[in-house]
């Protein structure tokens, strides 16, 4: 089965560079439709071709289903959270819940190439616990599927006091429970550094927040970058993330 994840991560992590360019047009999921994205295929389907994953909720993986080999592969989310939800939400929340949606069985039905799984840091003891139990949960039954697990850490609680250092325990946790994959808001130079090392060979993208932190991940050797929804805000999503593409897989040596 070990075999079946290699084939699948090699769907949006090129083999030709170890890179790869996601874009996660998945928050709606929690917070409704979003600025650009009000008309969910009509935005997503141009952007297609130039990228390699997309995270999708499974509804809107359905919706996209008649994709060709030239397009991106679907990263499907495996849970709901309602942790985006701010204060200025219509209704915030009043406890932070994490709820599966999607089993490795339900993904190999879809045709999508990996789970998407959100492990919220900086809450209560006991949501942070739900966490690792759904990552080893879903790495186990995964690899017997064939599907890889792909751990979002999102250390956005009010417990958070160092940052950084809530990113490192979110990975350290994510590899324990046998992710394939992390994604991480940028920490740092020196955290990244820690970061890269406990990861070993399992690929490490950068949620960007801006063009700064792109380059700054870039050089100190990220696998991939990890566009949010906000990408399709833009007046060209298109054109940003066709120049970010060609930025990260540029040839060694040919990059600004």
């Amino acid at each position: 089965m070990h075999t079946s994840k290699t084939y699948r991560l090699r769907e949006f992590v090129r083999p030709t560079d170890g890179r790869s360019l996601v874009v996660d047009a998945s928050a709606g999921l929690s917070l409704g439709p979003l600025p650009g994205l009000e008309r969910f295929e009509a935005a997503v389907r141009p952007v297609l071709p130039l990228v390699d994953g997309v995270v999708v909720s499974p509804g809107q993986a359905r919706r996209l289903a008649d994709r060709t080999r030239a397009d991106a592969a679907l990263l499907a989310r495996a849970t709901w959270t309602n942790a985006l939800r701010g204060d200025d939400f219509v209704l915030p929340p009043a406890e932070i819940n994490l709820i599966p949606l999607l089993s490795p069985a339900d993904a190999l039905d879809l045709g999508v190439s990996a789970l998407v799984l959100d492990f919220l840091l900086g809450y209560e003891e006991h949501v942070e616990a739900a966490c690792l139990r759904a990552t080893v949960q879903l790495a186990l039954e995964g690899s017997q599927a064939g599907i890889p697990l792909l751990v979002d850490v999102r250390p956005t609680g009010p417990r958070v006091v160092l940052y950084s250092k809530a990113v490192e325990l979110g990975v350290s946790y994510a590899l324990e429970g046998g992710a394939d994959g992390v994604a991480v808001p940028w920490p740092g130079t020196d955290s990244f550094s820690t970061i890269l090392k406990m990861a070993g060979e399992t690929p490490v993208w950068v949620k960007v927040a801006s063009d700064d932190d792109v380059q700054a991940a870039l050089d100190a050797g990220a696998a991939g970058l990890w566009l949010g929804a906000e990408v399709f805000a833009r007046p060209d999503p298109a054109g940003a993330l066709s120049a970010l593409g060609e930025q990260l897989h540029a040839p060694a040596g040919a990059q600004a």
